[in-house]
């Protein structure tokens, strides 16, 4: 699928996704604060600014989720 079928949003949440996947080493705190941050954006790029706070808030949620269901 090329960039031109996909929304704003996607956009945003595949941009994070290949270039800041690093940052699952963060603390869950800090990703849910990035997300949440990302979310309040207004304005024209809003959209875009929402797909990237989506996925800090998943990979804060797979984050903590890790911490406390660790593998056996």
């Amino acid at each position: 699928m090329s960039t031109q079928d996909l929304s704003d949003f996607e956009i945003g949440y595949e941009y994070v996704r290949k270039r800041y996947s690093f940052l699952a080493k963060q603390s869950y705190q800090d990703l849910w604060a990035l997300g949440t941050a990302y979310l309040l954006t207004r304005g024209s790029n809003a959209e875009l600014s929402r797909g990237m706070g989506f996925y800090f808030l998943e990979l804060g949620i797979k984050t903590r989720l890790s911490e406390i269901i660790p593998d056996n």
